[in-house]
């Protein structure tokens, strides 16, 4: 007679019983990444990234907004902050910055979702991703970028690079050469942030 509980299938394809755990961790239905990983916008960066954000950057996160956390579901009612990111406001615009992944963290998760993570591109690329789409109404969201690995992140997430050695662009609009090299003057004119 088969167990009536209701079962199915984690990442790697192995079926398990409501409630069964692999890695002392209950596994939720995580055939895809929207079931163990969201991207959420909050106000308190403090509060979720703080101790994250000083290991990261060695200081507090900004205090102006907007900012997004990127949210673990290892089981119902449990969840783990495993990345930050920050945006603000530059004309009608977006400055990308503070994107922090806590490392530690994810070596903890069980293989089947660090495996379905990495196979969805990574928690950095679903923030990116995820924070793009929310912000799509602007006309370009910038980033300045001096490190490698996050470089090639953010080109899998969609930056592309402009007339400059740091700074990256993902343009959402459908605008000219002329408006996109203004823009991107202004955005060199910036600096650093």
């Amino acid at each position: 007679m088969e167990d009536s509980k209701p079962t199915w299938r984690d990442p790697v394809g192995r079926k398990l019983l409501a409630g069964q755990s692999t890695n002392e961790t209950v596994v939720a239905p995580a055939s895809l990444i929207n079931q163990i990983v969201r991207v959420e916008e909050v106000t308190d960066a403090e509060f979720y990234v703080g101790d994250l954000f000083r290991r990261g950057f060695g200081g507090s996160p900004p205090d102006y907004p907007r900012h997004y956390v990127s949210l673990y579901r290892p089981a119902r009612s449990r969840l783990t902050v495993m990345g930050y990111v920050h945006y603000m406001t530059f004309e009608d615009m977006y400055l990308c910055g503070g994107l922090v992944i806590d490392e530690r963290e994810y070596r903890k998760l069980p293989e089947p979702h660090r495996k379905l993570i990495k196979e969805s591109g990574g928690i950095a690329e679903k923030l990116l991703r995820d924070t793009f789409a929310r912000l799509a109404h602007a006309p370009a969201i910038w980033a300045y970028v001096g490190d490698r690995q996050s470089e090639k992140v953010c080109l899998r997430a969609g930056f592309r690079h402009c007339d400059h050695p740091h700074l990256m662009v993902v343009w959402n609009s459908d605008l000219s050469d002329g408006e996109k090299a203004t823009r991107i003057e202004r955005a060199i004119a910036f600096g650093p942030f």
